[in-house]
């Protein structure tokens, strides 16, 4: 890749980015709402006389709610993958900003050796 190429690829992957933090906060949501739907049922179950039985439940419940459970898997892999896209948009930051100083390393000595040598006439 050519150093004009680096800020498109950086932006790209940052919209990306963009777009998995937004997918993560609606699977938060979906998330959210089936464990207050749980909680809903844990709360009028007047069979459950104390936190531990409480707890247990809850635990059962999540474990047997399906849309939770695709829910919460949904949400594991979005943010993996935003987790993996910060590390190559991190990557992309670096490899930018080395060869712009590489450039500027070659440009220094360019000019160094240009202004060290007087031309004779």
């Amino acid at each position: 890749m050519y150093l004009k190429d680096y800020p498109h690829a950086i932006a790209k992957r940052q919209y990306e980015l963009l777009e998995l933090n937004r997918e993560i906060r609606r699977h938060t949501q979906s998330v959210n709402f089936f464990l207050a739907s749980i909680d809903r049922q844990i709360a009028y179950d007047t069979t459950l006389k104390n936190e531990a039985q409480r707890k247990a439940k809850r635990f059962e419940l999540m474990q047997e709610d399906t849309e939770y459970l695709a829910a919460s898997q949904a949400l594991d892999e979005a943010t993996e993958k935003r987790d993996k896209l910060t590390v190559e948009l991190d990557f992309l930051r670096n490899q930018f900003g080395i060869l712009k100083l590489e450039l500027r390393d070659a440009i220094a000595t360019k000019e160094n050796l240009t202004t060290s040598f007087p031309v004779l006439p």
